[in-house]
């Protein structure tokens, strides 16, 4: 784990704009022993083709008021695990996506892998999409390919299950 990083509270809003402008609520999860932070967001600030967005801006976690709030703390451990402990290796998603069902209580199992099963199906649509851009530059192109993959196999990983 990145030891290196520490979440600040939220009294210190050091958030970018367009997250403290968007804000729903707040919250804190607690993994591995650290308290982090998020921000539920307005749904209109993701794309529409991606009900449920989440990710990670800096050190600011986020998630769309449209995740259903009991999946909420699952899927951002997903991106706690993926961009702290995980950053910048390979298979990272799929990795984080693999501790992340471990915590998945049984009664909410099956309709929380259909969930993500489908919030990924949308993430490589999106970036396929994306990659379309003719006018997009090469280096930007080569990370959402690696992004896309990234996608690809945790989504083809939801499928076996």
């Amino acid at each position: 784990m990145d030891e290196s990083w520490v979440p600040q509270p939220l009294k210190e809003d050091n958030r970018p704009d367009y997250i403290k402008n968007n804000e729903v609520s707040t919250g804190e999860i607690e993994y591995g022993g650290k308290k982090y932070f998020f921000t539920v967001l307005k749904k209109e600030v993701g794309p529409k083709t991606l009900p449920g967005f989440l990710g990670k801006d800096g050190e600011h976690f986020f998630i769309s008021e449209e995740a259903p709030e009991k999946f909420r703390v699952l899927q951002l451990t997903h991106e706690i695990i993926e961009f702290t402990e995980l950053e910048g290796k390979k298979g990272r998603c799929l990795e984080a996506l693999k501790r992340e069902l471990l915590l998945v209580p049984d009664e909410i199992r099956k309709e929380y892998i259909e969930y993500r099963r489908n919030l990924f199906n949308n993430l490589i649509q999106y970036y396929k999409k994306l990659l379309e851009d003719k006018k997009l530059e090469q280096k930007i192109k080569e990370s959402y390919e690696d992004i896309e993959k990234e996608m690809k196999g945790s989504y083809e990983y939801l499928c076996t299950l």
